[in-house]
């Protein structure tokens, strides 16, 4: 075991026999510490222990990776390790080949390649700063084949002409299968890794993925959408939820399916309920007025 390995497993306090499920669960309980981070040294080491925890799931994933590979020359018998050094032999022939004729075509179009890489930057220079990051998490799905956002962003800065650009991610969300409520643990993992490096404002969540997010996400209090009392307290679009630390029942989110909002986007979804919530501290009173847009565009139906 190479020392940052070892360094991971003691900084997190686990033992170098832990299991993946106890790993998943020592995970979680750091995922709830994110309610609480207050000063700069809290986050850094929130930080720090996630990247301990993500190194130890990539050495298990290379290690199950190894395992493959030896199972699968075992068929050779003693000769297996000879047919891995062919195999590794060849591997590299066809390489070194391959990189001959991409340094060849990179001499070509290297020039190409340069100003290609400036124009872009030039592009993105000349773009509005971004308005706000959302992060559709659940049963949807792009409509756009390419998988692409850009059709998507355009159509929900289309429909709230205030803001000018909007960074958008879709994380596919399903259950676990065989009629079970759970959602796909493998794709929970997923889920996390995308948010912690998205960092989105913006949660739009189907009703199985907002129990879960719950426990992920802190889901900021949107009651100033009901200000001006244009917003009923008991409409069954609003979504309440006790407070982990007080206690108290706070609006955490809007129902939005039947929203001319939703239905103007190209997104494909499966849900009883699309429910949007504000996640980001930053800039917390243009995200809920974004969410007060939305709803009271429902109300108004």
């Amino acid at each position: 075991m190479n020392e940052n390995l070892k360094q991971a497993y003691e900084r997190l306090g686990l033992p170098e026999s832990v299991t993946r499920e106890e790993l998943n669960k020592r995970f979680d309980l750091l995922l709830k510490r994110r309610r609480s981070l207050s000063t700069e040294q809290e986050i850094a080491d929130y930080e720090a222990d996630f990247q301990a925890y993500k190194q130890i799931l990539d050495t298990w994933d290379e290690e199950e990776i190894q395992k493959a590979e030896e199972e699968r020359l075992a068929k050779y018998g003693r000769f297996s390790g000879t047919a891995g050094k062919w195999e590794t032999f060849f591997r590299l022939y066809k390489t070194h080949v391959i990189l001959s004729i991409i340094g060849l075509l990179v001499v070509i179009f290297g020039g190409k390649a340069l100003y290609d890489n400036y124009q872009h930057r030039q592009y993105l220079a000349s773009l509005p700063p971004v308005d706000a990051k959302i992060m559709f998490v659940g049963n949807f799905g792009v409509k756009d084949t390419s998988g692409k956002t850009e059709e998507l962003e355009q159509a929900i800065v289309a429909a709230y002409p205030e803001w000018k650009r909007v960074e958008v991610a879709v994380t596919y969300l399903p259950k676990a299968g065989n009629g079970s409520e759970e959602l796909d643990m493998n794709y929970l993992q997923k889920a996390v890794v995308e948010m912690a490096a998205t960092r989105p404002d913006i949660l739009v969540m189907d009703e199985t993925t907002i129990d879960w997010i719950g426990k992920q996400a802190t889901l900021q209090n949107l009651e100033p959408v009901m200000a001006d009392g244009k917003l009923a307290t008991d409409d069954p679009q609003m979504k309440w939820a006790a407070n982990p630390e007080t206690g108290q029942n706070e609006l955490v989110g809007v129902d939005i399916l039947n929203s001319p909002f939703l239905a103007a986007l190209p997104l494909n979804y499966n849900a009883k309920s699309v429910i949007i919530g504000v996640v980001g501290l930053d800039n917390n009173e243009k995200m809920t007025a974004f969410v007060k847009h939305i709803a009271e565009g429902m109300a108004a139906k």
